[in-house]
């Protein structure tokens, strides 16, 4: 009996061991080489083609390194073209001696002629490898991607490093969209809402975040400058964006400085005539950080005066962009139509299939509270 009941036992344990998926697929770190940016751009001589380029980094030419660092590129920029994403990388790999790992990539760069012509084939061929996070930030380049990867920032040795400080850093304060490649697929995806990605440039400057790329459906339409993405993240994404210079009463001598604190947006909607009709209120609160002339802000009437200009000039700023976004690009970056989704679905079954965004009415109105005047030099 007990001898039965120990071969049943083994017989279960190896059923078991057989059923046990382990590791059959495990690839050692050495053996794999890893790319921390991937660039995309249209082919420069065929259009049927696109162009894939990888930056990976090399260990032993980084300073700091085990190795010490040494002499040369401490990243190599490789590319190779096919009809496909994954043509495309197929034919790079055969370059390679070890496998490229995609699991430490950071930053998809987009050439801004490859976003013009469409980006979902390229955007399905991501989607469906598990090694491409959804966290990575896809960026667009104006002119080729390829160019971002060979670029060499003075403040670090790895392009990707400086292109990821810079936007999380900018994320982190309000002044850059913190918009990733899931946020990309879900807006791609949506019905009543157009995707947006940032957009850089690569020189021998350097590189430098210049505002955000706007999309309708896959393709990219145009851009919008840092003051117009600034606007667009205080309306739709309750961010500070960046400090507002502005004339004081109107006189473009007399120049002020003043920062933007984003605290609420009260948004209403409503259908007149069969017109969607939107209302933005944005409350803000500011520091004054710099000024071209003198005045007593001690005074209760120049500190409204402030208030107004400063609310005056973020209107018309609003203004400026809603005029782009609607007549220029019919592209609802702001979520209009996700806000009538939501919360009003009788509006929205109503004009869903109309060009509701463009004949849209929004009027956004800034309500400016100054914090401090900062200290006044005698």
């Amino acid at each position: 009996m007990r001898a039965a009941r120990g071969v049943r036992i083994a017989l279960l344990l190896g059923l078991m061991a057989l059923l046990l998926p382990g590791c059959w697929d495990q690839r050692e770190i050495e053996e794999r080489t890893s790319v921390v940016a991937i660039g995309i751009d249209r082919h420069e001589s065929d259009p049927k083609l696109l162009t894939v380029s990888v930056q990976i980094p090399i260990p032993i030419k980084i300073a700091g390194s085990s190795g010490g660092g040494g002499s040369g590129d401490p990243v190599r920029v490789m590319s190779a073209s096919g009809r496909t994403l994954i043509e495309a990388f197929n034919n790079l790999q055969r370059r390679v001696n070890q496998q490229l790992f995609y699991g430490h990539t950071r930053v998809i760069a987009i050439g801004e002629e490859m976003a013009k012509s469409g980006l979902n084939d390229v955007m399905d061929a991501f989607r469906r490898d598990p090694q491409i996070r959804r966290l990575l930030w896809p960026i667009v380049v104006k002119g080729k991607a390829v160019e971002l990867l060979g670029a060499k920032p003075e403040l670090e040795q790895i392009p990707t490093v400086f292109i990821m400080s810079l936007i999380q850093n900018g994320a982190e304060t309000g002044r850059i969209p913190d918009t990733n490649l899931g946020k990309f697929y879900i807006n791609l995806s949506s019905p009543s809402e157009h995707p947006f990605l940032n957009y850089v440039e690569a020189g021998a400057a350097g590189v430098k975040w210049s505002g955000i790329a706007v999309f309708k459906e896959d393709k990219m339409l145009g851009d919008l400058d840092d003051q117009a993405t600034w606007s667009f993240m205080r309306i739709a994404e309750r961010q500070n964006g960046g400090p507002i210079v502005f004339p004081y009463k109107g006189d473009d001598e007399r120049l002020v400085s003043f920062t933007t604190d984003t605290t609420k947006v009260d948004e209403s909607y409503w259908l007149e005539h069969g017109r969607v009709h939107a209302k933005f209120t944005v409350s803000v609160e500011g520091d004054l950080i710099g000024k071209t002339f003198d005045t007593n802000f001690s005074d209760p009437r120049e500190i409204a005066e402030l208030e107004r200009g400063a609310s005056d000039y973020l209107e018309e700023e609003a203004r400026k962009l809603l005029d782009t976004l609607q007549r220029e690009y019919d592209a609802d970056i702001l979520g209009v139509g996700s806000k009538l989704r939501a919360y009003h679905q009788r509006i929205w079954k109503q004009v869903r299939d109309t060009d509701y965004f463009a004949e849209a009415d929004i009027d956004v109105v800034y309500d400016v509270k100054l914090r401090r005047t900062g200290m006044e030099m005698e």
